[in-house]
């Protein structure tokens, strides 16, 4: 990269731990200095320096934002959001660090929330027992859910099924970031492992490092179906195509499950756009498609500044 380039790009960090992250961070940088035109936000944990992938003042300019529809999930869910509610929403990841998956769970399922008959025509391509998308929430436990944490499902999509009942498809989100490195274990998780008979691998396996988050998440799930609050559940994982971290644990954790395979499914970006492009979209719609794609996976165009 020429110094030139360089400058424009903005900061890196030399503290990235994997190759993914440096990767993709350089190309939230290039996105940032040449589709969004602004400046090097500061460091998300040291405001004192500045960094590539994060811009500043995103709560008033709404740059971290694809479209309108994802600004609109991201007002609603705060609207709708009460004290107590479980799960996090960090309003610095959320509006100023573009390397976050917080506001690219907006980008990518904003729209569907205000489109259900583009969002049902989508997720039936992965879950066919979906018949009609009902409802799309972002950082969403039910109050059913009684696993005894501050879980919550980045993605969940309420859905009627082909025989009219209710459903839930609960999904983890990931980018560059790890999964969660404790190892965390209840009296809950036991209970609601036992009651469910949904797993068909040991509670002592399920709970490692490696599984633990991708298990809390399909809890909330299954201790909604427990308590009837849905007459069926699925579980996934959403995820970038090159993080073969994210893609080795979903996979692994599929297997875990009773029939796995149809009741957890691990759809990457790519997997997304693509089904979404084979649809029949409207123009804008479709430009939507091509803006998901530059902004997160379109590697391509950043590839001359990598170093």
């Amino acid at each position: 990269m020429n110094d030139l380039v360089k400058n424009i790009i903005g900061p890196q960090s030399p503290s990235d731990k994997t190759e993914l992250i440096k990767r993709m961070r350089l190309h939230q940088g290039w996105y940032r200095a040449f589709v969004l035109n602004q400046e090097s936000g500061t460091h998300p944990k040291n405001k004192t320096e500045t960094i590539c992938s994060s811009i500043n003042n995103g709560k008033q300019s709404g740059s971290n934002f694809i479209d309108d529809y994802a600004i609109k999930a991201v007002e609603e869910t705060f609207s709708t959001r009460r004290d107590g509610a479980k799960g996090m929403i960090d309003e610095y990841r959320l509006y100023n660090n573009l390397l976050s998956s917080q506001p690219l769970c907006f980008n990518f399922f904003g729209r569907l929330k205000y489109n259900k008959q583009l969002a049902s025509k989508l997720i039936s391509q992965f879950f066919p027992v979906v018949k009609e998308v009902t409802e799309v929430l972002f950082e969403f436990a039910p109050n059913a859910s009684n696993n005894g944490d501050n879980s919550a499902h980045d993605i969940a999509i309420e859905f009627i099924d082909k025989d009219g009942e209710n459903g839930l498809i609960g999904m983890e989100c990931k980018y560059t970031e790890n999964f969660s490195q404790e190892e965390y274990d209840k009296p809950s998780y036991r209970k609601a492992y036992a009651d469910s008979k949904a797993f068909s691998a040991a509670y002592e396996e399920l709970i490692k490092k490696e599984y633990n988050q991708l298990f809390r998440n399909q809890l909330i799930a299954e201790t909604a179906l427990l308590n009837k609050k849905y007459y069926t559940v699925y579980g996934g994982l959403f995820c970038f195509e090159n993080d073969g971290n994210a893609l080795t644990k979903g996979a692994s954790f599929q297997n875990m499950i009773v029939n796995g395979h149809e009741r957890f499914k691990v759809i990457t970006f790519q997997n997304f756009i693509e089904t979404l492009q084979q649809l029949s979209l409207d123009w804008e719609t479709r430009e939507w498609t091509m803006k998901l794609w530059t902004r997160y996976t379109a590697t391509t165009l950043s590839n001359k500044n990598y170093i």
